[in-house]
């Protein structure tokens, strides 16, 4: 029996290799206190070819360990499809900054905070990092460093999404994946109609923004943890955030 995949044993033998490069950096970012390969210093890659562009913070208190952590998560959403169309271009609308990052004209809501502003600097342009962005990070790294096992189980569910797996799992298993406020009974007869929505999507790892404890509307108790998940439609067009539930130990598609 397929089981939600756990930290010990997620997916395998999952066929994209980006998707395991993104959770292994993510793995290594949070919990191992190592960074991505290209992380090492304060740039960012864009692109299709992925192109370098320094960072730099509006915050000049941000301790090195954090700005690392910031450069890393940006450059995990980077590496996806929606980043890969990111392109560098002049004329600012704000004569404070020099240029900007453009990411093609696909909207991607799940990414409506990411980072665009680049400024001059004396060692040439750089991407710049708002105090508001900062000070979102630094608020969530102690809550990601004292609930490790549920972002990390978090980023084994998103690759085990895009294995050949996840759709053979058997109708009957289909309440260890959907919460609902609904009888198992029901979430089995849905089961079908669902899988075939949700495995027309392609899954990408979350930043770390995207976990969020939120009260009230979907989910079994009064506070419910989630996961906002950016997902896309091939031919990499619509873009959307899909939310899952942490519910029995498990991450969970839900209403």
């Amino acid at each position: 029996m397929i089981t939600n995949p756990t930290m010990e044993g997620a997916c395998p033998h999952a066929p994209h290799v980006l998707l395991r490069r993104l959770r292994t950096a993510a793995l290594q970012l949070f919990f191992l206190g190592a960074t991505l390969c290209h992380a090492q210093t304060n740039v960012v890659y864009y692109g299709a070819n992925t192109n370098a562009l320094d960072v730099v913070f509006v915050d000049t208190t941000l301790s090195v360990s954090n700005q690392t952590f910031i450069v890393a998560d940006i450059n995990l959403a980077l590496m996806s499809e929606w980043g890969k169309k990111a392109e560098l271009l002049t004329g600012h609308d704000d004569p404070a900054f020099a240029a900007y990052l453009y990411y093609g004209d696909y909207i991607n809501p799940y990414y409506n905070w990411f980072p665009k502003d680049v400024v001059a600097t004396p060692n040439g342009q750089a991407l710049q990092i708002s105090q508001r962005l900062s000070d979102a990070y630094t608020n969530v790294f102690a809550w990601a460093a004292a609930h490790s096992n549920e972002v990390a189980v978090g980023y084994a569910f998103v690759e085990f999404l895009n294995s050949p797996d996840f759709p053979n799992i058997p109708a009957g298993d289909w309440p260890n994946y959907y919460w609902a406020k609904r009888t198992d009974t029901e979430l089995i007869a849905e089961a079908p109609r669902r899988m075939e929505r949700i495995t027309a999507w392609m899954y990408y790892p979350p930043s770390i923004l995207g976990f969020k404890y939120m009260e009230g509307g979907a989910g079994p108790a009064t506070s419910n943890l989630f996961m906002r998940v950016p997902c896309v439609s091939p031919p990499y067009r619509d873009w959307f955030g899909r939310s899952m539930l942490w519910h029995d130990g498990k991450w969970k598609f839900c209403d």
